[in-house]
């Protein structure tokens, strides 16, 4: 058994606070072979996860929305936002999932927030995310 108490949790969002990204991970698997990658993501205001999708067939990927507030969107092929919402344990939407090939970004619009993320395994690093032709990185 492994428990994550407020302190492991306060430590993530300091770490996040120093990142250059405003984020900070931590995983819950052993390695990136493992079949079902688990990890928390830790994230402070102003935190963007620009534009980007996988494009493996195994690459959906599950956001559970812990703590504060994360603004979502999906986008079509040309750029254009489809769907625009914020997640949040005390919101209607808490829980995302995102298939193959579903352009999206996470902005934290809230002071901190906290996600647990899931996904298929195992982890390529060079199939990490794939940006559109449009998005400039």
């Amino acid at each position: 058994m492994r428990l994550f108490d407020k302190k492991m949790i306060m430590d993530l969002y300091q770490e996040a606070e120093r990142s250059e990204r405003k984020r900070s991970h931590f995983l819950l698997h052993k390695s990136h072979s493992e079949t079902v990658q688990r990890l928390l993501i830790a994230l402070v205001e102003g935190s963007f996860v620009e534009p980007h999708y996988h494009e493996l067939a195994n690459q959906w990927e599950m956001f559970i929305v812990m703590r504060g507030q994360l603004r979502i969107k999906l986008y079509d092929n040309q750029g254009n936002v489809v769907n625009d919402f914020i997640a949040g344990p005390e919101l209607p939407v808490s829980v995302v999932e995102f298939q193959p090939g579903d352009i999206h970004s996470v902005e934290c619009i809230s002071e901190q927030a906290l996600m647990m993320e899931i996904k298929e395994g195992p982890f390529n690093p060079e199939f990490a995310k794939t940006f559109p032709k449009w998005q400039a990185v």
